[in-house]
């Protein structure tokens, strides 16, 4: 089947000034690509049946491309307590009592919550502890994570399910906080609690499929046709292999409507080894689902102030953060994967975290000159121009989130200082600066919604509050930058900017269509109300509002 898409205005996204109007698309690609006349031209001789698509004058792009998140959280977290905008603990407390009124009687299972930010509590502003916990859940052993997923809480009956004792935590070091008399006090942070999420939420094979189809629909009503997702730490045991298989079987029943890149998380280098003896590696998959990077978690979170930073906290003179790796650690780690010809995406949020996974990168790139590979750096958010430059030098590529800023713009002069502040979350400098800036969320960090996410890098203003502020006006993005940061640059940062990303003859045929000219807006405030008409994955339409 032959379908001709005519009377658009078509955004390819290959430079600034070309728009067309009209494109056809044979099987699962855009074969031409211009006007209706040039398209009636290169049909005429075809002998297929032919179908025709009025787009009305309405405005069409590619395919938006997330560029990291955590698809199959997000997708598990759908039945977990929501815990995003309590606003003290009491309420967090109610959350929770009233998502085990929920649960059938007599269910003892892990329960687990997730999204309660301290930063937006009233009462105290501090992590909550297992004694907040305890006298509301009995029995049942409780995980609560905070937004960003780099603390979380378990109450006594989960602490003890894992073994989590005074014996036992002295070994987790600063992962794991403790009372005076060297017991516990709940609160987990990082690796630990990376570990903890792999254990608690077993899954079975046919759950896991209808989670991703579930998780894919909403995907695809805010135009994403790709997301670059870190997935490991959310399966039973990291067990990759259970989930390649889910995204194969998916595929061959025709139920993957969306593509998937896995980024790969692991923390030392012999898994590493072993997940490549198994035959993995870039590129490994389909153009549905892949293996794009291992992923590499060098630091925490600004707001949990566990980001690793060069000087400490201003706003906590007893901290510097949490760095997960030694440089010798992180210096193995990356030339493991680097010698394997697959790029790694290093989590890098504090200055320090982000100069030593350059420092690692480099030391790659020295140690194996002959390979040339797409590294990059995840967030990318406290920066100073001494290390945009080098990201430049070494052609690491970012994986940013404007969304970010929405939060961040209220703690960051705060937690780094005035100087730091006014140099980061730079993207309008890297830009100039010909570094490769791609678009994501961190879903479900924050919501995958597109549009929120692309007001934040033209506007640089928060969305919630009552007070509208504007963070670094000067690094504001215009609305193309920002659109092919969401579309060629993410395929561009999986290294598939050959097939996908733009709408261009020979790729694949992935695109959207707005309900109103994002380029042409009386106001920036309305990008807030765009909404995603249509969205086509290879040529077939998976979304539709209309």
């Amino acid at each position: 089947m032959i379908t001709l898409f005519k009377n658009g205005k078509i955004h390819t996204m290959e430079n600034a000034d070309f728009i067309a109007t009209a494109f056809i698309v044979d099987q699962n690609k855009f074969v031409y690509v211009g006007d209706k006349d040039g398209a009636l031209e290169f049909i005429k001789e075809k002998a297929d049946e032919i179908k025709e698509v009025d787009l009305k004058g309405r405005l069409v792009l590619p395919g938006f491309n997330d560029s990291h998140m955590h698809f199959l959280h997000y997708a598990k977290n759908q039945r977990n307590v929501n815990l995003v905008g309590a606003k003290s603990i009491m309420e967090l407390r109610l959350r929770i009592v009233e998502g085990i009124k929920s649960r059938d009687v007599g269910n003892c299972s892990w329960l687990i919550g997730e999204g309660w930010n301290h930063d937006y509590f009233t009462d105290e502003k501090r992590f909550p502890t297992k004694f907040d916990l305890d006298d509301i859940t009995d029995d049942i052993p409780l995980l609560i994570m905070r937004a960003c997923f780099h603390v979380g809480v378990l109450n006594s009956a989960g602490l003890k399910e894992l073994g989590l004792n005074r014996e036992t935590a002295v070994k987790y070091g600063d992962l794991i906080e403790l009372l005076p008399s060297g017991e516990p006090n709940g609160v987990i942070k990082e690796s630990l609690l990376d570990n903890v999420k792999t254990k608690i939420s077993p899954i079975s094979m046919e759950t896991l499929k209808n989670i991703l189809i579930d998780a894919q629909k909403k995907a695809s009503a805010q135009g994403l046709t790709s997301v670059q997702s870190d997935d490991f730490g959310y399966i039973q045991d990291n067990d990759y292999n259970m989930l390649f298989q889910a995204f194969k079987e998916l595929k061959i029943s025709d139920n993957l409507n969306i593509r998937i890149g896995e980024q790969c998380l692991f923390d030392d280098r012999f898994k590493v080894e072993k997940f490549f003896d198994k035959g993995y590696g870039y590129g490994f998959g389909t153009d549905k689902y892949r293996v794009n990077c291992v992923k590499i978690l060098s630091d925490g979170s600004l707001g949990a102030r566990t980001a690793a930073m060069r000087n400490p906290y201003a706003d906590d003179p007893g901290t510097k953060g949490i760095g997960m790796f030694s440089q010798d650690e992180l210096n193995k780690l990356v030339l493991t994967s680097h010698s394997h010809g697959c790029p790694v995406a290093i989590h890098a949020i504090g200055d320090k975290a982000l100069e030593m996974s350059l420092d690692a990168i480099e030391y790659s790139k020295k140690a194996r000159p002959d390979l040339e590979l797409r590294h990059g750096i995840v967030h990318c958010q406290i920066t100073d121009d001494a290390l945009l430059e080098r990201i430049k030098n070494l052609n690491v590529i970012t994986f940013v989130q404007p969304i970010f800023i929405d939060y961040d713009m209220n703690i960051v002069y705060d937690r780094v200082g005035d100087e730091l502040a006014d140099s980061s979350y730079a993207w309008k400098t890297m830009i100039d600066k010909k570094i490769h800036v791609s678009f994501g969320t961190d879903c479900p960090v924050e919501s995958f919604n597109t549009m929120p996410n692309i007001y934040s890098a033209v506007t640089r203003k928060n969305i919630t509050g009552e007070e509208k502020k504007i963070y670094l006006p000067k690094e504001k993005m215009n609305m193309y930058e920002a659109i092919r940061a969401y579309t060629y640059e993410g395929a561009y940062a999986s290294g598939e900017e050959d097939i996908k990303g733009t709408i261009s003859p020979g790729k694949l045929a992935d695109f959207i269509i707005l309900d109103r000219d994002i380029f042409n807006l009386s106001s920036n405030e309305e990008i807030l109300d765009t909404h995603v008409l249509e969205t086509y994955v290879d040529g077939k339409k998976v979304y539709s509002s209309l």
